[in-house]
């Protein structure tokens, strides 16, 4: 008896030391070391959540995105209720420019959290992306009345309300935005197509 727990235990050390090494890494900004080093351990315990999960963040940093998000997806699989790998699926999505699957993805997501931040201020950029302004707008606005002091989803929302030629809507909230960040391009540029 004694032996087998030996024998049980050696494997979870081998997978802590992997871990271990693969924050070491990571911190030194050698995500392919510590992806490489992580590997072995993900592919022998592929149900491991925690494994698939810190597998896709190592492929998001060193920019393998189509990898990063397959091992999201199999975090997701372990734990469909989890909303962090949905997270990380969502960010390799971005990086592949790939906004119809991130539209659904964010959509998802506020199936279980209506109110969840990335979410939402992801799919409000994908619909601007994608210039379907009017739902940006609706989602950017959502967010400025939850976050009002959120510069990044004003500036969003002014930029939504010009693509519709909604020019006084979009001044107001650039003439905020100049007391607040002036030296700010997008705003700077924003305020001056609101009244021009």
């Amino acid at each position: 008896m004694k032996y087998l727990f030996y024998v049980l235990l050696i494997p979870n050390l081998l997978f802590a030391d992997a871990i271990s090494d693969s924050y070491v890494f990571e911190y030194k900004k050698e995500y392919a070391k510590a992806f490489d080093v992580l590997e072995p351990a993900s592919r022998e315990d592929a149900n491991d959540y925690f494994l698939q999960l810190r597998m896709g963040w190592l492929s998001l940093l060193k920019g393998d995105y189509t990898k990063s998000s397959s091992y999201y997806q199999k975090a997701t699989l372990i734990h469909p209720n989890a909303i962090e790998p949905r997270i990380g699926y969502t960010r390799a999505l971005l990086a592949l420019g790939q906004y119809k699957q991130v539209e659904v993805a964010c959509k998802t997501i506020l199936k279980i959290d209506s109110k969840n931040y990335f979410a939402r201020s992801n799919l409000a950029y994908t619909y601007y992306v994608l210039s379907n302004y009017s739902e940006a707008e609706k989602i950017y606005d959502s967010i400025v009345d939850d976050y009002p002091a959120d510069t990044e989803m004003m500036i969003g929302l002014g930029w939504s309300f010009l693509k519709q030629n909604k020019k006084a809507k979009a001044n107001d909230i650039f003439k905020v935005l100049l007391k607040i960040i002036p030296k700010e391009e997008r705003v700077s540029s924003g305020a001056y197509y609101a009244t021009h």
